[in-house]
């Protein structure tokens, strides 16, 4: 119980501020969907670009060792430097990648929370976090298969997806914390009794 209790409360700690970037993040792509899109693909082209390089000297610094790992590397490696390249001449090419991301990110958010609120709620009858998880996987799903076209609309659209995301997931991570909290409560209740009782008994 304590173990589950700790990963609760660090997954819900993680959550609240990723969500709290997210907000931000999504007011941004809302209000400035143009400068936003290529601020997002410059960054990552530069990042993807980096780790190509990275991966591209090891293949010559290593090439001796672990030759079928480092040949794999290298072809990674060139790649991923390509497609960093193709994201600093082509920004707005990365609004077809970000609301798949997005959504797998939400969609594997949604399934974890989903677990631990399954497990909650055998302990203490509350569906709303499980609701609230089926709600967060469903938003991810929808980004996954972006409906949208055109690439301002489609910041936007995610601009609204992330911050009705993040909001959920704010209000999911106080119910499962209210909850566990109750339940440890609970728990030191019972324990507590227990003590007396057997106390008494000795008596």
């Amino acid at each position: 119980m304590g173990n589950l209790v700790s990963n609760i409360k660090k997954m819900n700690l993680t959550s609240i501020i990723f969500s709290i970037i997210f907000i931000v993040l999504g007011f941004f792509l809302l209000l400035k969907p143009d400068g936003a899109i290529d601020f997002i693909a410059y960054v990552l082209g530069v990042l993807l670009i980096i780790w190509g390089v990275v991966l591209i000297i090891q293949y010559f610094t290593k090439k001796n060792d672990q030759q079928g790992f480092i040949q794999t590397s290298f072809v990674i490696g060139l790649l991923v430097f390509i497609l960093g390249i193709v994201f600093l001449i082509k920004p707005k090419t990365i609004a077809s990648i970000i609301p798949l991301l997005l959504g797998i990110w939400m969609i594997i958010s949604g399934v974890l929370k989903l677990g631990y609120a399954i497990t909650v709620n055998k302990q203490v009858k509350n569906i709303i976090p499980i609701l609230l998880s089926l709600l967060i996987i469903g938003v991810g799903l929808f980004l996954v298969f972006n409906p949208f076209e055109g690439a301002e609309i489609i910041t936007k659209a995610i601009g609204i997806i992330i911050i009705i995301y993040s909001i959920l997931d704010i209000v999911e991570c106080i119910f499962i914390r209210q909850l566990v909290s109750d339940i440890q409560t609970s728990v030191e209740t019972a324990i507590v009794d227990a003590e007396y009782k057997e106390k008494d008994e000795e008596k």
